[in-house]
C-alpha cells in the first residue's frame, strides 16, 4: 500500500466519529458510517453487509447495506443527513439486508463460513470475503463484502475502521 493511499484512509476513519457525533439523533447513523467505510476515499469496496449477531435473542440481524451503484449521488452523506436518510430507505439492496434476520450463529455454534456462505447467496454476493468481532454485550459483528482493494494490505485497517460500527446504534 502506498503511503498516500494509507494517508487517505486513516484521514478518512480519523474523521468519522466527529462525524457521527453531528448525526446522532438520526436513527440510521450505521448507514452514515458504512457509506464512508465503502466509498472509494476510504476502502473502496463496492458491494458491502453489516450484520450483528446477539446470542440473546437468538438473532443475526441485517444492519446496513451498500452497493455502489445505488450510492448516494450527493457530494457528501454528511451534509445533508436527511437526504441521505430518505436515499438509503429507497436503497434496494439496503432494504434487503436491514430485512435478513436468521438465528443466532453464536447461539448455535455455527462458523463464519456457513453463515458467510447463506448470506452471500441470499445478497448476490460474489467472492464474498469477511470479517468477524466481538462487540459488547456478547453481540457479534459481522461485515461481508465483495472485496475490491488490491491484495491484503489493508486487512488491519479495515478491521480498524470497521469497529466503528460498533459504536452505532442497532435498530
Amino acid at each position: 500500500m502506498e503511503h498516500e493511499e494509507l494517508v487517505r484512509i486513516l484521514d478518512c476513519i480519523n474523521k468519522i466519529p466527529r462525524k457521527m457525533l453531528h448525526i446522532q439523533n438520526y436513527d440510521n447513523v450505521t448507514e452514515f458510517v458504512l457509506h464512508e467505510l465503502c466509498h472509494t476515499r476510504c476502502f473502496d469496496i463496492g458491494k458491502a453487509a453489516y450484520f450483528v449477531d446477539n446470542p440473546d435473542f437468538d438473532l443475526l440481524k441485517g444492519v446496513a447495506g451498500y452497493a455502489r451503484p445505488e450510492a448516494y449521488a450527493g457530494d457528501d452523506v454528511w451534509d445533508n443527513p436527511s437526504q441521505f436518510t430518505a436515499h438509503m430507505q429507497g436503497a434496494p439492496f439496503n432494504q434487503k439486508v436491514r430485512r435478513f434476520h436468521h438465528a443466532s450463529m453464536r447461539k448455535n455454534k455455527e462458523s463464519d463460513d456457513a453463515i458467510v456462505d447463506l448470506i452471500s447467496h441470499e445478497l448476490d454476493l460474489k467472492k464474498p470475503r469477511y470479517y468477524s468481532w466481538d462487540m459488547k454485550h456478547d453481540n457479534h459483528g459481522l461485515f461481508v463484502y465483495e472485496k475490491t482493494c488490491k491484495g491484503d494490505e489493508c486487512v488491519d485497517y479495515v478491521k480498524d475502521g470497521l469497529c466503528l460500527l460498533g459504536f452505532c446504534p442497532v435498530f
